[in-house]
């Protein structure tokens, strides 16, 4: 399989985000509207793509294998368009997870979430489902296929559609958000007619499936222990939760949702809660709507949930409605996925929460937002020495475009993205790999007056100008995900790579107060 460029690394910076230093990559690998990308436990990337289609990626090469096409895709019909605001129904590929333990051939199984017609050709019906995988490890193929879940309800907004896949005290389960489904009043007051149609007033109802987390087992069946029998309801009162994250130290599953207008959201889900919308936004003390701080007041609890109660976010990114009805002048940053960081791969991000944003406002970016923990689970103080959250690649949001959605490799060093509408290509793997090194300077800068010949290379590699530094303590390799390759070299660091794969590779150069890396490409 040929790819632009060298193995699938289409080009490459070094920078300084914050204190940290990272190198950023594209993999060559074409994709088509990408929604979820997941970093295995067997070192690939997974992902799904338009058309009903699962994928996985060679993360060192750009590799891409379409490993499943759902045959009953659908892509929704004219005759379900809104007949009030010209809005096609929901459709599309979307969230996907792994078994939690996926590297035991028992339990090698991909669940992913697509629509399909449910109803017939003249009457059609676009909903979603849940299919499971079985994947054959031995010769990479998937061996069987499962309708786990169907029916999930459909409408002409905020579908939500991810899934996530956690064990929790032995257990292992599977979660899936699903957006109101509705279009908001306030930006298109005629989609519904009346408006007491439009599904995002039943968000808090147990009876929809609408404006919910829904917690499955891993068969698609609901769980006993659920807050209702029989009801696959985890929490409900959400608007469109696109991002679903897993804090495997304390237990917790978060969501991340848009707002309308203001307070996009991250919420700690616990169980049969309700998190407010429409009727609270937010944190519950601003009253930043009329009548918000009157319901929470007043709030009436469900009776068929044991200890029903309204609760806050974890954090909300902005709470002052604009008198503005230009959508890129509202505050919100549009977070789509995100992932908790549990690494010591980039020390000062361990124990935080990664987010992704899809808007390019007036005050806002596409970027990564990194929100520091505190053991409990709070999030850090932010001061303005410190800030928390913190945001990283922005000043590349020209180049990344729509952040949808964000995964770690599994040393935690490099961080993959996937996007679309960015330059060059609209649908790419987007990487950020980790400097190690003290140093912040860019290759080009280095006081170091050392060359790799000839760079890219086929067989030898010499390091030209070393023999100047006596103080060199160390010389390694290693390739783009970190891992370091043995070599043989003579006194003049002559070393043969005949045998490396093809790709980036980086010459480290380990002195004693600080490490100098460049790079080089083996073709």
């Amino acid at each position: 399989m040929k790819h632009a460029l060298l193995s699938g690394i289409l080009f490459s910076v070094f920078f300084s985000v914050q204190s940290q230093t990272f190198f950023r990559f594209e993999l060559s690998t074409q994709l088509a509207s990408p929604w979820e990308i997941t970093y295995g436990p067997d070192n690939f990337l997974w992902l799904t793509e338009s058309g009903g289609k699962v994928v996985r990626v060679n993360p060192s090469n750009g590799e891409k294998q379409i490993v499943y096409t759902a045959p009953d895709y659908f892509r929704g019909d004219d005759k379900e368009d809104s007949p009030f605001c010209n809005k096609a129904i929901g459709f599309g590929t979307l969230g996907l997870a792994l078994d939690p333990d996926f590297l035991n051939s028992a339990n090698s199984y991909i669940y992913y979430v697509y629509s399909y017609n449910s109803g017939t050709t003249n009457d059609p019906s676009t909903k979603f489902r849940i299919k499971r995988l079985k994947w054959d490890n031995s010769s990479d193929t998937v061996v069987s296929n499962t309708n786990i879940v169907n029916d999930i309800s459909n409408g002409y907004d905020h579908l939500g559609g991810r899934l996530l896949a956690v064990k929790q005290q032995n257990k292992s389960y599977l979660y899936l958000s699903v957006g109101d489904l509705g279009r908001s009043e306030d930006n298109n007051p005629d989609c519904y007619n009346p408006q007491s149609t439009n599904p995002n007033n039943f968000t808090q109802d147990v009876t929809t499936q609408n404006g919910k987390i829904h917690r499955f087992n891993m068969d698609g069946t609901i769980p006993s222990d659920n807050p209702i029998a029989g009801n696959s309801f985890f929490t409900r009162g959400h608007r469109n939760p696109q991002g679903l994250m897993y804090n495997p130290n304390l237990d917790l599953v978060y969501d991340i949702e848009h707002g309308d207008r203001t307070d996009d959201e991250i919420n700690v889900l616990q169980k049969g809660m309700n998190y407010g919308w429409k009727d609270v936004r937010g944190y519950h003390d601003d009253n930043s709507f009329s009548g918000e701080a009157t319901y929470v007041a007043n709030y009436v609890p469900n009776a068929s949930i044991t200890n029903d109660a309204l609760v806050e976010p974890l954090f909300a990114w902005c709470n002052t409605p604009s008198t503005s009805s230009y959508w890129l002048d509202w505050c919100t940053v549009a977070p789509s996925g995100g992932t908790y960081y549990g690494s010591n791969g980039i020390p000062e991000w361990n124990n935080s929460l990664l987010v992704v944003t899809l808007k390019d406002g007036v005050s806002t970016d596409r970027e990564v937002y990194q929100f520091k923990l505190q053991a409990n689970g709070e999030l850090v103080p932010s001061t303005a020495s410190n800030p928390n959250p913190k945001k990283f690649f922005g000043a590349d949001q020209g180049l990344n475009g729509r952040l949808r959605d964000v995964a770690v490799s599994n040393d935690g060093k490099t961080i993959y993205l996937i996007n679309n509408r960015g330059v060059n290509r609209g649908d790419k793997i987007i990487g950020y790999t980790y400097n190690e090194t003290t140093s912040t300077e860019d290759y080009n800068t280095l006081p170091l007056k050392v060359k790799l010949f000839p760079n890219p290379t086929k067989n030898r590699l010499k390091v030209k100008g070393l023999e100047k530094y006596n103080e060199l303590k160390g010389f390694k390799i290693s390739n783009l995900l970190g891992k370091s390759i043995e070599v043989k070299f003579d006194s003049n660091y002559d070393i043969d790579v005949s045998n490396f794969s093809n790709g980036i590779h980086f010459v480290h150069l380990i002195f004693k107060d600080r490490t100098y890396t460049l790079k080089f490409i083996k073709n």
